[in-house]
């Protein structure tokens, strides 16, 4: 199964935060994530992510057409999308249902429950032209080792550089 990451990160490493009020990405940054999840049909994403798309969109399901949405949340959260307790019962749940390539759109707890259980795949994250001090970390378990190799890189708008990484 391809599982693919899919962050916006800051110069300094740091996964940018929908709650960050000094430093918002671009729209077209979140092109990476509607291409992604179109591809795969699906789009993986725990609760503040939810929270937050829900505060700035006033249909979350008409934004993403044809994607199916499901909550990573230890709550029931939503009546309207899947809901699952853990990275594992995502990909469980998605497998049944025919998808070959998951993609995995946020936060950083979402993150780090597919690396902590060596799930990740691919990694496409854009690099912004900021350092920040309160951003996320991801790979906070101190025993996860993981290589990639650079399959593809990019400029997108101005100054955001676009990479894509895979294990395979």
């Amino acid at each position: 199964m391809k599982v693919t990451l899919i962050a916006n990160i800051s110069a300094n490493g740091k996964i940018l935060l929908s709650e960050n009020t000094r430093y918002q990405a671009p729209d077209i940054a979140m092109g990476l994530f509607m291409e992604t999840a179109t591809r795969a049909g699906n789009l993986v994403i725990g609760k503040k992510t939810f929270e937050m798309l829900q505060r700035v969109l006033p249909d979350v399901k008409g934004f993403f057409p044809g994607v199916e949405l499901v909550l990573i949340s230890s709550s029931g959260i939503s009546n309207e999308f899947k809901v699952v307790g853990s990275a594992e019962e995502a990909i469980s749940y998605l497998t049944e249902k025919g998808y070959t390539e998951i993609a995995v759109g946020g936060g950083t707890i979402t993150y780090n429950a597919f690396l902590s259980k060596d799930r990740i795949t691919d990694v496409c994250v854009n690099i912004h032209p900021v350092i920040i001090g309160d951003g996320g970390i991801w790979g906070t378990d101190h025993d996860l080792s993981m290589q990639f190799k650079l399959i593809s890189q990019q400029s997108i708008g101005e100054n955001i550089v676009q990479l894509h990484l895979s294990r395979s």
